[in-house]
């Protein structure tokens, strides 16, 4: 089981304004609940796997639309 020990604490970043935590490269760790900057898949915390997309909802959408925007 994965535990938070505390390390990405340091790691945590701010929100920027006008796009999405994941546009600008941010990943989400679910287990210590905290977006951190860094090339790993996984967290260097708690080594669980870092999610780089939203799960649902509006955000999902808006980075599904924006994505697409991009590709044309």
């Amino acid at each position: 089981m994965n535990t938070c020990k505390g390390i990405c604490l340091g790691l945590e970043l701010k929100k920027f304004n006008g796009k999405t935590r994941y546009e600008n490269n941010q990943k989400h760790c679910t287990q210590c609940n905290v977006f951190i900057d860094c090339s790993e898949v996984r967290c260097p915390c708690c080594r669980c796997v870092l999610r780089v997309t939203p799960r649902a909802g509006k955000y999902r959408k808006l980075f599904q639309e924006r994505k697409d925007e991009l590709r044309y």
